[in-house]
């Protein structure tokens, strides 16, 4: 049985201060010409040994800023620079980041931008979680001396090489380690040049390791007043997916009276204004923001307070991502692990935006279920009444966003290896 309660979790995993953003690349660097330029010059090599890390997508780079953490723990000497070869709609990587972690487009592959980023920056070793392998760059860093090591490692996209197999396997010699997703992976690269001592299966970096915040005492008294009763929560709905989701709950009620919908709108302050509309058309209803609680004969409660997912999540065994269903607006869409960590069994629609391996390494893990509609929706939370059903997902969302642990352990020792041999 998971322990909602989010105590025993944040004891087992390491704890992250406030985040103040990273420092990023002013944006006039990414128009034309940006593939040249190493980052801004204006920003100084810190201070001290540099851990590099570069990354495909800033969005998808979902352990980076725990990995980060857990290098920080070993030595509070470190720097760190951060590539990103695709930018996103968002810099929600940057924001994740501590403020003196540099944020930079990765230079472009051409052997002037490469040795003057090098020249540059000198990092002292290199943590590659991209699965585009760019040979330029790759090439130039190993033949500085830069440990080089591939992480989040599945077979990689081989456009514009995969004709020369030397190239190739020559390439990938210049990781002297590789930390594999799983065994297809593994095979692939060994198959492509990488040499089998090289690599460990050992899954994807560690996610989630901080979960969101909640005052406990608030989560035990709601948790009191809801005693055994079914919730489901719809986290950041947007104004497209309210009448599904109502409609969705309508059906579903029919099945489990008792059962109560936890509705977040995207726009907080639409809450009393959308309690209205319920009460009007009949729903009993409860609001947040008027100190109201969710008791036995409200059927729909509006969660109109900030900063509160962390308390929804806890006590919602099922979560439907807000954003996804409709696809107006894809910057709605929640990010899934924030869910996931807190042992919600995810429910998300078609419209997944910048998170789509977020969704797809959940719905594998058969710890998220993919609905297109308001029917499909119903269904889909009717079938998760079922203790054993929703049980069965909140245990394999608990357990992909913890099993990273082992991969971000290793890659922490190997750091800590490399700089030690170099001297710094």
């Amino acid at each position: 049985m998971i322990n909602r309660s989010g105590s025993p979790l944040a004891s087992l995993l390491p704890s992250r201060k406030a985040r103040v953003p990273a420092r990023v690349a002013p944006r006039e660097n990414e128009g034309a010409g940006a593939a040249e330029h190493p980052g801004p010059l204006h920003t100084p090599r810190p201070e001290g040994p540099l851990v590099w890390l570069h990354v495909g997508s800033e969005i998808e780079a979902l352990g980076i800023p725990d990995l980060i953490d857990r290098l920080r723990e070993e030595r509070d000497d470190l720097a760190f620079l951060v590539t990103v070869a695709r930018r996103g709609p968002d810099e929600l990587l940057a924001s994740r980041l501590p403020r003196d972690a540099d944020v930079q487009r990765a230079p472009g592959a051409t052997v002037h931008a490469v040795t003057t980023f090098l020249d540059l920056w000198k990092p002292d070793v290199c943590i590659w979680a991209d699965n585009a392998l760019e040979p330029v760059l790759i090439n130039a860093t190993g033949k500085v001396g830069i440990p080089l090591f591939l992480v989040d490692a599945r077979a990689p996209e081989r456009t514009g090489w995969r004709w020369f197999p030397g190239q190739r396997r020559a390439l990938l010699r210049r990781f002297s380690f590789i930390i594999a997703s799983d065994a297809q992976s593994a095979d692939s690269l060994q198959a492509l040049g990488a040499p089998a001592d090289r690599i460990e299966v050992m899954g994807f970096l560690q996610v989630g390791s901080a979960p969101l915040p909640c005052s406990d005492a608030e989560r035990d008294n709601l948790a009191l007043v809801l005693a055994a009763r079914p919730v489901w929560f719809a986290a950041g709905a947007t104004e497209a997916e309210v009448p599904m989701v109502i409609e969705a709950h309508r059906q579903a009620i029919r099945r489990a009276h008792r059962l109560l919908l936890i509705l977040q709108p995207e726009n907080l302050s639409e809450g009393p204004a959308m309690a209205e509309r319920l009460e009007a058309d009949g729903w009993a209803t409860g609001l947040r923001s008027r100190d109201d609680d969710p008791e036995p004969e409200v059927e729909i409660f509006v969660a109109d307070q900030p900063e509160e997912l962390g308390l929804w999540y806890r006590l919602s065994p099922i979560a439907l991502m807000g954003g996804s269903l409709a696809g107006e607006n894809p910057r709605a869409v929640q990010n899934p692990f924030e869910a996931a960590a807190l042992g919600s069994a995810v429910l998300f629609g078609p419209h997944v935006g910048p998170w789509a391996l977020s969704y797809e390494r959940l719905r594998g893990a058969g710890a998220a279920r993919s609905v297109s509609d308001r029917e499909s929706l119903a269904r889909a939370v009717e079938f998760l009444l079922a203790p054993d059903m929703v049980a069965a997902m909140a245990a394999a969302a608990w357990e992909l966003t913890t099993a990273g642990a082992e991969a971000t352990d290793r890659i922490v020792m190997l750091t800590m290896d490399a700089l030690d041999t170099r001297g710094v």
